[in-house]
């Protein structure tokens, strides 16, 4: 394929220049996801790992499909990518489920009961504590 009346096109280098740009910060990046060692990392930032490494060759993929000339939408990549981006929403429900819903303060509820326990009733004759006061005028 001859690419000499394409020498002169600013516009077209320009795009070849970013392509080829954003291929060399993939790849570092790719690198250095790939070297890192997992055995460190909570279960939460293995799945966020996870995630990200399978997104991103899928998205790879996707972007080679369409260097190629082809549709990546009739291929299986689109069903994969859908795939992935339903687990990333699962595991982000996971995580706000463990972090985000209320707790109960133990400690403080089992003196609330305690305390409660041990609150005897007033008999029949005598007003309760604590009971507002009416005054007659």
């Amino acid at each position: 394929m001859e690419l000499k009346e394409l020498e002169d096109d600013k516009a077209i280098q320009e795009k070849l220049q970013n392509l080829h740009d954003s291929i060399e910060k993939i790849t570092k990046l790719l690198d250095t996801a790939l070297k890192a060692d997992t055995s460190q990392l909570s279960k939460k930032e293995k799945i966020d790992y996870d995630l990200f490494l399978t997104y991103a060759l899928n998205t790879l993929y996707w972007m080679y499909l369409r260097t190629r000339g082809e549709d990546p939408v009739k291929n299986e990549v689109k069903n994969q990518l859908n795939r992935i981006k339903e687990y990333m929403f699962k595991a982000k429900q996971a995580h706000e489920r463990q972090t985000v819903r209320p707790r109960i303060d133990q400690p403080a509820a089992k003196r609330f009961v305690k305390h409660g326990i041990k609150y005897k009733a007033p008999k029949n004759n005598q007003e309760l504590p604590n009971k507002k006061i009416r005054f007659d005028d």
